[in-house]
């Protein structure tokens, strides 16, 4: 369906407001027509900041609170430029008991700041790459890719070279679902089927 800001702290200079648990509310009439056509909805929803981790994650919770089931997508897995300090035991703790609990829930791994902040430190790799392969079929890929007059193909390339990296060390079952785009078929429901990963000297 796109994506919707709940909460994103880049835009609140320019007079952006985080949605409420009244406004929130007022998303049934939206969310029950997203639930009769099969439709997931992407949500740009900041966990928090660096002063305070867990700031917003109120607003989301309500969300799946409220919205069960309708098909999420939390982009970049609640992480921001506002946020590049919390633990990732911490993160990983909050991502895993919201997928537990919430089976429609998946999580958007675009954009290159998860690399930049995160996935470039191996110690933290390992444990995120740890957490995409225990739930292989819940991570959508993407680049974040913001076209604009700026920006040319040689840009694109570079930031889809960053945001694909994590993938190198996934298994054989998340990378198929996730970088070879299964679990993206699944969700939106096209008929499409990832094709299956190779063994060493072998051809598909």
């Amino acid at each position: 369906m796109g994506e919707v800001n709940v909460i994103k702290q880049a835009l609140l200079p320019n007079g952006h407001e985080a949605a409420g648990e009244k406004a929130i509310d007022g998303w049934a009439p939206f969310m029950r027509e997203l639930r009769e056509r099969d439709i997931p909805l992407t949500l740009h929803s900041d966990l928090g900041n660096n002063a305070d981790p867990t700031k917003y994650l109120h607003l989301m919770e309500h969300v799946l609170e409220r919205y069960p089931e309708n098909k999420i997508v939390w982009a970049h897995a609640g992480l921001s430029k506002e946020l590049t300090e919390i633990g990732p035991d911490e993160h990983l703790g909050i991502l895993g008991r919201l997928l537990d609990e919430y089976p429609k829930l998946s999580l958007d791994i675009s954009w290159r700041v998860l690399w930049d902040e995160y996935f470039s430190d191996p110690e933290i790799r390992s444990r995120y790459v740890d957490f995409l392969d225990r739930h292989p079929t819940r991570i959508i890929p993407g680049t974040d890719f913001v076209a604009s007059d700026d920006k040319d193909f040689a840009v694109y390339e570079e930031e889809l070279e960053v945001t694909s990296r994590i993938n190198r060390d996934l298994s054989d079952e998340a990378f198929r679902g996730i970088a070879l785009g299964g679990n993206y078929f699944r969700l939106t429901g096209l008929e499409e089927k990832a094709p299956p990963v190779c063994g060493s000297g072998q051809r598909p």
